[in-house]
Order: structure tokens, then C-alpha cells, then sequence
């Protein structure tokens, strides 16, 4: 989820959590909800209020706005976002967004000089974008290395699942020490 719709998420949860407490409130004294209705009806139906009208008629859209969106949010699958769908003459094959991590995960640990590697793929219009993190040994040319794994990853992949790879980033995240730290126990 983006960080926009989740700030717009909050701020929505934050007003409807506020209009429960005062339905609550309203709930437990009726007297309250007569005299406070009163005077919104005298604030609003002044001659002067033309301001607050549209100030209450703008808020009430942008709530009726984010409630429509957020409706449809839900309602959206996202089936279609955790898999590539292909089209064929005789039907639709998905491959799923795992499987390409496979592809590329065995295709980077092909490389001679990768110790370790982690994949993440993202769905794009025309095809995925392959994120890889690597462990390469010491003394070993890093841009050799990330040369290598770019041009064998999107090789594998539009071989094997005959999906497009618009990109391959390759991130070196550590060089292998070949110590391992043991957890002290005492």
C-alpha cells in the first residue's frame, strides 16, 4: 500500500473513530444530540453562513470520495498483482511472481564469485523488474560480477517463463569474510 493512501487511511479511521465516539455519546444522553443539532441548524441557516455551507458540503464529498475509493480498494483482486499472466492461442497461463524469484535466485548462484543471493520481482505493464542482493566472494571483480548476474538473470528468465525482464538491479550487499560469528552462550 502506498504511503498516501495509508496516510489518507489513517486520517479517515482517525475522523470515523471520532463520529462513533460522539454517535456513542449521543446514545447514552438524546438530550445532547437535540441541543447540539439546534445549533447547528441556526450556524448553518444564517445568512452569513454561505462559507460554512460549503465548507460542511466540501468535507462531506471528500469523505463520500474516500469512502467510494477505499470501497473499491477492497473490492479490487489482487490475484492478478502475485503473478504474470500470458495469453496463448489456446488459453491463459499465470506464472507467479515466486517462481521468477526461483528463476533468478538459481541464475545469479550460477555466477562464479556469488556466495549468497535474495530476489524480490515486481509485476510491471510489460513485464518484471528483478531486484538482486548479493554475497560475493573476496577478490573477485564486483562489476564483472554484476555484469554477469544481470545479463544470466534476464537471459534465464525470458528463456524458462518466456516473460519480458524489463530491468535487473543488482545490489552487492556484503563480500563473504567466511567467518561466522557464534552466539556466545553462557
Amino acid at each position: 500500500m502506498k504511503i498516501f493512501f495509508r496516510i489518507l487511511l489513517a486520517i479517515y479511521a482517525f475522523c470515523l473513530a471520532v463520529f462513533s465516539g460522539f454517535a456513542m455519546y449521543v446514545a447514552v444522553l438524546p438530550d445532547a444530540y437535540v441541543a447540539i443539532s439546534e445549533q447547528i441548524i441556526r450556524a448553518i441557516s444564517t445568512d452569513n453562513a454561505t462559507a460554512l455551507r460549503i465548507a460542511v458540503f466540501a468535507t462531506a464529498l471528500v469523505f463520500f470520495a474516500l469512502s467510494i475509493m477505499f470501497l473499491l480498494s477492497g473490492v479490487r483482486s489482487s490475484k492478478d498483482k502475485k503473478a504474470v499472466s500470458k495469453h496463448t492461442d489456446i488459453g491463459e497461463i499465470m506464472i507467479s511472481l515466486n517462481s521468477i524469484e526461483n528463476i533468478a535466485i538459481n541464475a545469479s548462484r550460477k555466477t562464479n564469485g556469488v556466495r549468497d543471493s535474495k530476489t524480490m520481482v515486481r509485476k510491471t505493464d510489460a513485464g518484471v523488474e528483478i531486484e538482486i542482493r548479493l554475497v560475493v566472494m573476496p577478490d573477485m571483480s564486483i562489476p564483472a560480477i554484476t555484469d554477469d548476474v544481470q545479463q544470466r538473470v534476464k537471459k534465464s528468465v525470458e528463456d524458462t517463463a518466456g516473460v519480458e525482464v524489463k530491468a535487473v538491479k543488482v545490489v552487492v550487499d556484503s563480500i563473504y569474510s567466511g567467518i561466522t560469528y557464534k552466539p556466545r552462550v553462557e
